[in-house]
């Protein structure tokens, strides 16, 4: 059978009170209200107080909730004064009741519909797998399990109780009775720490070591309430938090490049931009490429014509983004100096340069058969000054280390050559001059 929606004036509760013209005004204010819930609960008042002063300017308080206003709805002028109604006292009091039903319902609708938006991919955070690929970007790593007892007693007295013990320990078997030496390996190794601490914790009384065991459960129960608190919660919106953030985009950004390369063939690139954290808020670019020119010199398309790419694509992009931003919220994204902070180190981590820049992140090309076109990459200024700036920086690091080992020998065996041919040479000479003397010599006595 069809099945049809029940009228309004016939329900016996407000599910869809919405629905209609109300919804045309409220369902636009989504996703500001959604970035005000993240930014605080005084971001959150504020806008929900400016959705409720629209909704009342623009529908009358009288209408009941299984009416529908007169379209088309009026114009709405935040700054405009709205003009007071003559009203008794009960029609006030009625006002004032409407008014504030009104309110809390209309910030119940927002935030179900926000939170829906903000709800993960899977019931479980630990399984959600967009949750755990953002953990890359935000540099949060999983909690791990819960450590042993003798190994939570390393951890909390190994300066003070085990270590004094373990050299006295790897002092008195290191040495035989007739004083030579029976140490085969050069330090304390792991083992013998761990054989140390566990005699030291098996011989402190019962109580402490059921202190210690307790300990550990409620430092790892900790780890984990916090590892899954950071996945539920929405991204912050901290100057610390969003420079991590930068900081690890461009790993974060070479999966994703990758695996679309590898699905579809296509190459690509990416470039962000806005205030930077550790730069005072100043507005800049990002590129993350994947993809070489075929080639020797093969590169990557923003460093293929660097001028021309800096000029056509980051340099507008500049001018666009100074519309996207206002000074208020740069401001809002720097990190606090340390003359800001009360302790004297906010902000510290990430202070550097003032003519260091961001640049290019070059991801490789997989398919290519050149080890400089997958195993480097090259970085370059997006600032004007720095426009022709270029670095070059190992991204496949085991390729790298690999290279750069051959390298090394290569260059150690041209180096003892030269050595030999150098001593063949000192040699010779050495035999000439002799020769030379012994000649001298014999004319003498002749």
């Amino acid at each position: 059978r069809s099945w049809k929606r029940i009228a309004k004036k016939d329900r016996k509760n407000l599910k869809l009170w919405a629905e209609g013209a109300r919804d045309t005004i409220l369902r636009p204010h989504i996703p500001g209200y959604t970035d005000a819930l993240e930014r605080g609960w005084r971001f959150e008042r504020d806008y929900v107080r400016e959705v409720c002063n629209e909704f009342h300017a623009r529908i009358s308080w009288r209408l009941q909730d299984d009416e529908e206003p007169e379209l088309p709805l009026p114009e709405y002028d935040r700054f405009a004064i709205p003009e007071a109604e003559e009203l008794d006292d009960e029609e006030a009091e009625q006002e004032r009741l409407r008014k504030e039903t009104l309110n809390a319902r209309i910030g119940r609708w927002l935030k179900y519909r926000a939170r829906r938006l903000r709800r993960p991919l899977a019931r479980d955070p630990k399984k959600d797998p967009w949750a755990r690929l953002l953990c890359k970007l935000t540099g949060t790593s999983p909690p791990t399990k819960a450590r042993q007892a003798y190994q939570q007693f390393m951890h909390e007295s190994y300066d003070t109780v085990i270590e004094p013990v373990v050299r006295a320990r790897w002092n008195a078997t290191g040495v035989d009775e007739d004083g030579s030496s029976l140490r085969t390996k050069k330090g304390i190794d792991a083992n013998f720490r761990a054989t140390v601490a566990r005699e030291l914790f098996f011989e402190l009384p019962a109580t402490e070591q059921d202190a210690i065991r307790q300990r550990a459960k409620e430092e790892a129960t900790q780890a984990k309430d916090d590892y899954l608190k950071r996945l539920k919660e929405g991204p912050s919106k901290a100057p610390e938090d969003r420079q991590r953030c930068i900081d690890n985009l461009g790993a974060f950004m070479s999966t994703l490049l990758r695996e679309i390369y590898d699905h579809t063939g296509l190459v690509s690139f990416a470039v962000f931009g806005g205030p930077i954290p550790n730069h005072e808020g100043e507005l800049r670019n990002l590129t993350v490429a994947h993809g070489r020119s075929l080639g020797a010199g093969g590169c990557t398309f923003p460093l293929w014509m660097k001028a021309r790419f800096g000029r056509d694509v980051l340099d507008f992009m500049k001018e666009w983004l100074k519309g996207v931003y206002t000074k208020e919220q740069c401001e809002e994204a720097a990190l606090p100096t340390p003359d800001d902070a009360d302790d004297g180190l906010a902000g510290a981590k990430y202070r550097i340069d003032d003519d260091e820049d961001l640049g290019f992140v070059d991801v490789g090309n997989p398919d290519s058969d050149s080890d400089e076109s997958s195993s480097e990459s090259e970085a370059s200024s997006t600032d004007e000054d720095d426009a022709d700036s270029e670095i070059e920086a190992d991204v496949r690091r085991g390729k790298g280390k690999k290279r750069s080992r051959k390298e090394k020998q290569k260059q150690k065996r041209k180096g003892k050559g030269k050595g030999k041919e150098k001593a063949k040479g000192e040699g010779e000479d050495e035999e000439e001059r002799e020769n030379a003397k012994a000649k001298k010599r014999k004319e003498a006595g002749k």
